[in-house]
């Protein structure tokens, strides 16, 4: 039998899905990884197209518009969506069979609040801290850390 245990490793800008993860196995593992990212750009970069300027709704006077929120942050938010949205297609496929997730803090609110029901019941542990850079033998490592502690 096949042990289907994913983890991601998950931050704004970049995931990987480490595939067939066996946590009781010691020693090296080659699993399959699959990688997500988004093209980083700065914030002046996003910012450069400011959003202009509005008729004041009183006299002749114009104003400078304020952006109304963080187009960076927006973009990692979208960034979750489409990783919610992969792993829910993978869990309709029944791909795996349990996940654990390693995201950067903020990374880890959006995916909470946009997993499905499907993929949050086979979530066996969150970990809240950006693991991206990680090599995939040291991420096993701090998995099998909080999965099986002492």
């Amino acid at each position: 039998m096949r042990n289907r245990i994913w983890i991601l490793a998950a931050d704004g800008n970049t995931a990987h899905i480490v595939k067939d993860v066996n946590l009781l196995k010691d020693g090296r593992q080659q699993p399959e990884v699959e990688t997500f990212q988004i093209e980083t750009k700065r914030r002046q970069d996003i910012m450069a197209d400011k959003p202009g300027r509005s008729h004041s709704s009183v006299g002749f006077g114009r104003s400078a518009m304020e952006y109304s929120s963080d187009p960076v942050r927006e973009e990692q938010h979208r960034f979750a969506m489409e990783i919610a949205g992969k792993l829910d297609h993978y869990a309709h496929e029944h791909a795996f069979e349990n996940l654990v997730i390693c995201a950067a803090p903020k990374t880890l609110g959006d995916l909470r609040k946009l997993l499905s029901n499907q993929v949050k019941e086979k979530t066996l542990a969150e970990i809240d801290r950006n693991c991206v850079a990680v090599p995939t033998d040291q991420l096993i490592a701090t998995v099998k850390a909080v999965v099986f502690p002492g």
